[in-house]
C-alpha cells in the first residue's frame, strides 16, 4: 500500500556554496502543500512570501490542483527530482530530491529531519548572492555596514548553525 512508505527526501538550496541542505522524512501520502509547511520548518523560512512547485512543465502557481496531489501520485522511477520556489523577489530555489523509499515504521512520527547542514539564510537579504554579501560583510568587522547588518540579523545568528531538534520539535508540534 503507497500509504505504508515514506520517501527520505533531499532538499537543497540551489546555488548554495557551501550547499545548505536537509534530509528528511515524509510520509508517501504527504501532499505537495503539506510539503510546503515542511519545507519552511525544515529549511528554516518564515513563510512571508509566494511559492511554487516546478514538477515537470506544470508549476502549482499556474495548476493549483497542484498542491493537493500526495507525494506518492507525483513521484515515478522517472521523476525523482523537482523544484521549490520561495519568494520570488529573492528566488531561493530549492532541489527536492527522493533518495530512497522506506517502509514505514509504525513507531516512526513523520514527518521527520533527519539532519542537515548550515543556517537558513535570512528572509529577504537578496537571495543566494545576497546571502554571500551579507557573509562577507559581518566576517568584516572593517565593512562600514558591519554593525547595521549585525542588528538585522540578530547577534545570536550563526551561519553554521543548524538546530536539528529544534526543527522536530517544530514539525511534531504543528
Amino acid at each position: 500500500m503507497a500509504n505504508d512508505r515514506i520517501y527520505q527526501l533531499k532538499i537543497t538550496l540551489t546555488d548554495s556554496d557551501p550547499s545548505i541542505w536537509r534530509r528528511l522524512l515524509v510520509s508517501a501520502g504527504t501532499s505537495l502543500e503539506e510539503l510546503h509547511r515542511i519545507v519552511q520548518i525544515v529549511m528554516g523560512w518564515q513563510n512571508l512570501s509566494n511559492y511554487h512547485y516546478r514538477i515537470g512543465h506544470q508549476r502549482s502557481d499556474t495548476e493549483p490542483c497542484l498542491l493537493q496531489i500526495p507525494l506518492n501520485e507525483i513521484i515515478r522511477d522517472d521523476l525523482t527530482r523537482f523544484s521549490y520556489v520561495y519568494d520570488l523577489r529573492d528566488g531561493w530555489f530549492h532541489t527536492i530530491e527522493v533518495e530512497m523509499v522506506l517502509p514505514a515504521d509504525p513507531q516512526g512520527q513523520y514527518p521527520h529531519c533527519v539532519t542537515g547542514e548550515l543556517c537558513c539564510p535570512p528572509e529577504g537579504c537578496g537571495g543566494v548572492w545576497g546571502y554571500n554579501g551579507l557573509l562577507e560583510i559581518l566576517d568584516d568587522p572593517e565593512d562600514p555596514q558591519y554593525i547595521e547588518r549585525w542588528d538585522e540579523v540578530g547577534g545570536d545568528f550563526d551561519p553554521d548553525h543548524f538546530d536539528l531538534g529544534l526543527v522536530n520539535i517544530q514539525l511534531h508540534s504543528g
